[in-house]
């Protein structure tokens, strides 16, 4: 049974590739029974929703895909009883196990390149024989951070959020559309509205007597004179900086300079934003040790 969960752009992803392959063009009940889909799962594909993608996969998603109802309105499970289905949670654990398989097989179909990436974004790798999503050891799940981080932006009283927000989501579907240095650019940008948004509400509260620089590298020094960063700080996002600056990194594909890029905005946006909510608390003040 499935834990973790992949995310709704991957199932937007994954249903993208199923619809270049019509039933008229893939036999779908034929090719998941053949890979062990138990037949209630094909029969409920085809009778409820004549394989139409995006209803079957919300359907799976929302755990409803488990149940019929009968001609009085009455509700019966379809699941046969060895499998124990006793809640709609459990209906819910056992769709994420079969949208997991679907998004396995549809990687192993040509033009899912979009789902490969979305779906390692979400902390997951394919096992295409098995078609199986493995999860990634140790890795970041980009789209959980995300979420974190847009939470966090939510509620930071930052002016402009709705930039800071709009850098997010165009970093990461711009990864997951293969456009990498553009996903890298947006990444640069999301860390500068951070610097940029922190360093002009701090000056705007006038409780330092540093003239606000222009430029992020200026800006970065400038949150390390009025005591926001500590020198350790300073060198930290500055060395961060630098990477998403730099225009290329030899022997390290672009893709991954898109991907590693990503997690450093998402993670390094977070620290800011949570140590800007404390700076706030602080009235603006140099922290004490």
């Amino acid at each position: 049974m499935a834990e973790k969960i992949i995310s709704q752009r991957s199932i937007v992803a994954m249903t993208r590739v199923f619809n270049l392959y019509p039933n008229s063009q893939l036999n779908y009940g034929e090719i998941l029974y053949e890979h062990d889909f138990p037949d209630w799962f094909v029969t409920q594909a085809q009778t409820r929703h004549w394989w139409t993608w995006p209803s079957l996969l919300i359907d799976l998603r929302r755990g409803t895909f488990c149940f019929t109802r009968d001609r009085f309105g009455g509700t019966r499970c379809i699941v046969p009883h060895h499998i124990p289905i006793h809640t709609e949670d459990d209906a819910v654990v056992l769709g994420e196990h079969f949208i997991q398989r679907l998004a396995a097989f549809a990687t192993t179909l040509p033009g899912s390149e979009e789902l490969t990436r979305s779906l390692q974004l979400d902390g997951f790798d394919v096992d295409k024989v098995k078609w199986k999503l493995v999860p990634l050891e140790g890795a970041v799940s980009a789209q959980e951070e995300e979420d974190r981080l847009t939470h966090i932006v939510n509620t930071s009283g930052l002016p402009r959020s709705s930039v800071i927000l709009k850098h997010i989501e165009d970093a990461h579907s711009l990864y997951a559309e293969g456009k990498d240095h553009p996903s890298l650019n947006e990444s640069r940008s999301l860390i500068q509205a951070l610097i940029d948004g922190i360093s002009v509400e701090t000056d705007a509260h006038g409780k330092h007597s540093t003239k606000l620089p222009g430029g992020t590298a200026n800006r970065i020094k400038y949150l390390k004179d009025v005591g926001f960063f500590t020198p350790d700080d300073e060198a930290a996002y500055g060395a961060g900086w630098g990477t998403l600056s730099a225009g290329s990194h030899p022997g390290v594909p672009e893709r991954e300079q898109a991907r590693i890029g990503l997690v450093i905005a998402l993670e390094f946006g977070q620290l800011l934003l949570i140590k800007f909510a404390n700076w706030k608390a602080n009235a603006y003040r140099a922290f004490s040790n």
